[in-house]
């Protein structure tokens, strides 16, 4: 007769926990709409290719062959005709990759001979690079063809092979899987927890025959029902919307859902360790911080973590939501399977391990 009270007190209790969450407006924002919005934003800002910016002042000699070169190539660079001194303040704001001027050659009467001067800033280095790459090609080219070179002994062939291009939101949007993951198994645990010790509801539940186990798996289910929600929701906004790359199609969806499941689950630890060192929400506040700041800042939630300081990768690197981050964009990005993310799996798991064991040692119900 136990384990049917059990079954009863686990569904009753899993649903009371699921019910509670559907009408608390922060997990609703945080799980809900908050990665709603952000996936829209990426979505609308991840399409096109970023042209080079190249700033020729409006005085300058405009008839000439690197001007045409540059202009013939109007799919990749944009040329922003203005006076000498506002191309000067967008130079120094990064705003253009560099100021092109082209004039005649003083030493000498033909007017075929030009100099070409291009002012770069360290404001934007990606860009003063990429301008300078371009330019020098199209000179090349230029001195070849006023040279009467039509067969040069070294011919550069390009090939090209089919790919796909990766946008910003196929970065993005695995991103906000584990960001809404991570804020559901610690926020919504935490305080949820925090409300039952303080209204004395876990003393109660406690003082009954119901297990304690039964209890904390009870809260654990309703948490991993409206997790999913929010990673089926994300996913369907980003494919439907935003034609986000699923691989393998579905199975790339339902590996998605297992892996956002065990992810959930290891997250759970940290939000029970918390809950059960915090008397109340003042105590809660700067440990969940704690916890959650650093991992959705460190852990290419938002941005690449090759971007961060050599020294601070390996740390970086090795947080769980990092383990999960890297896991996602395996299987989508990369269109890996799921055997293939293991070992991101395997540092899941010691961290939900370490966390649970302390949270069993810490854990204080009222």
């Amino acid at each position: 007769m136990n384990k049917p009270r059990q079954l009863r007190a686990f569904v009753a209790l899993a649903w009371y926990a699921f019910r509670a969450q559907t009408r608390n407006p922060a997990t609703f924002f945080f799980g809900f709409i908050f990665p709603v919005v952000f996936i829209s934003i990426f979505g609308l800002i991840s399409g096109g290719n970023q042209k080079i910016s190249i700033g020729i002042p409006s005085n300058s000699l405009m008839s000439n062959p690197v001007t045409a070169g540059l202009e013939s190539q109007s799919s990749y660079v944009t040329l922003d005709k203005d006076t000498t001194n506002n191309l000067e303040k967008k130079l120094k704001q990064g705003k253009i990759a560099g100021i092109l001027e082209v004039t005649n050659d003083p030493t000498t009467d033909s007017k075929a001979y030009y100099n070409v001067d291009l002012t770069t800033s360290s404001a934007n280095a990606i860009q003063t690079a990429q301008a300078q790459g371009l330019l020098r090609g199209v000179v090349d080219q230029t001195n070849l063809k006023l040279s009467g070179i039509t067969n040069p002994p070294l011919v550069l062939r390009q090939h090209e092979t089919a790919g796909r291009e990766t946008r910003y939101i196929d970065f993005a949007l695995p991103g906000q899987i584990g960001f809404s993951l991570l804020s559901t198994a610690i926020f919504g645990t935490v305080f949820g927890l925090i409300y039952l010790k303080k209204a004395l509801i876990l003393k109660r539940m406690f003082a009954t025959p119901t297990k304690a186990l039964t209890i904390l798996l009870a809260q654990g289910t309703s948490r991993l029902i409206v997790a999913l929600a929010q990673t089926i929701l994300i996913l369907l906004l980003g494919v439907i919307l935003f034609k986000f790359y699923l691989p393998h199609g579905w199975i790339t969806f339902l590996e998605l859902i297992v892996l956002s499941t065990f992810g959930l689950i290891a997250f759970l630890g940290f939000g029970y360790l918390i809950a059960g060192l915090s008397n109340d929400e003042n105590s809660a506040s700067p440990l969940t911080n704690l916890v959650t700041l650093p991992q959705f800042l460190l852990s290419g939630t938002f941005f690449s973590t090759e971007n961060l300081p050599a020294w601070l990768q390996p740390i970086a690197n090795n947080l769980p939501l990092s383990y999960f981050n890297i896991a996602v964009r395996k299987i989508t990005t990369e269109g890996g399977t799921l055997v293939e993310t293991w070992p991101y799996v395997v540092g899941l798991a010691v961290w939900g391990a370490i966390m649970y064991i302390l949270a069993a040692r810490t854990f204080k119900w009222q």
